[in-house]
């Protein structure tokens, strides 16, 4: 996101990813954000989450808000043959934990590439500030970085865009070692004032 609320759809230049190419693309990229009574500090909603069935996409665990531990969030990429509506089984199962959902939010991919490795961890951005311009899609996506830099890869890049506004945008980083928290910076998103600047910021780190 640039200086004037302008959202920038590139790959941060520190990273890269090993793409993995099918005949059946992503479609959507899906988030739930919830608020949880209690931080989860036992793991409770989290193996709640990481129960729910399985589509054609790696499982992305529970994420965690790095300012308030009782926000957490979900996210889930779906193919043209997978449903969009949230698994009432799972909604069911985690109702005693949560105070609050608020409403599925639905993003067209920008950027949708993993690598045949899963990811150790995960960091997510979220924000509904800044327009995309429009023809802003993966073909003008630009790569930066020097060939020291390139050479750091991380496992999975989804960038969406939302379906329904021109304003906000979606960043997933799947990452091996320390390149997600790089890859966010990357973007302009400093986390120590991420909510100042209009962004949520979560991860799979323990609660």
């Amino acid at each position: 996101m640039t200086g004037d609320g302008t959202v920038m759809t590139r790959t941060p230049a520190r990273v890269k990813v090993e793409d993995m190419s099918t005949d059946n693309p992503i479609r959507m990229l899906v988030l739930e954000e919830f608020r949880l009574r209690d931080a989860d500090v036992d793991g409770a909603a989290a193996r709640i989450v990481a129960a729910m069935p399985r589509g054609i996409e790696p499982f992305i665990p529970l994420l965690t808000s790095i300012e308030d531990h009782r926000d957490v969030a979900m996210i889930r990429a779906l193919h043209a043959d997978e449903s969009t509506a949230s698994d009432a089984g799972q909604r069911a199962a985690l109702s005693p934990l949560v105070s609050s959902w608020a409403a599925p939010k639905h993003y067209a991919p920008r950027i949708a590439e993993r690598s045949t490795s899963p990811p150790a961890s995960y960091r997510l951005a979220v924000t509904e500030f800044g327009f995309n311009m429009r023809g802003d899609d993966q073909e003008n996506v630009a790569v930066g970085g020097d060939d020291e830099t390139a050479t750091r890869a991380i496992g999975l890049v989804w960038i969406g865009a939302p379906i329904d506004t021109e304003a906000g945008l979606v960043v997933l980083i799947g990452n091996y070692d320390d390149t997600a928290t790089a890859a966010v910076r990357g973007l302009a998103w400093p986390l120590a004032f991420s909510r100042q600047v209009g962004v949520r910021i979560y991860e799979n780190s323990p609660a």
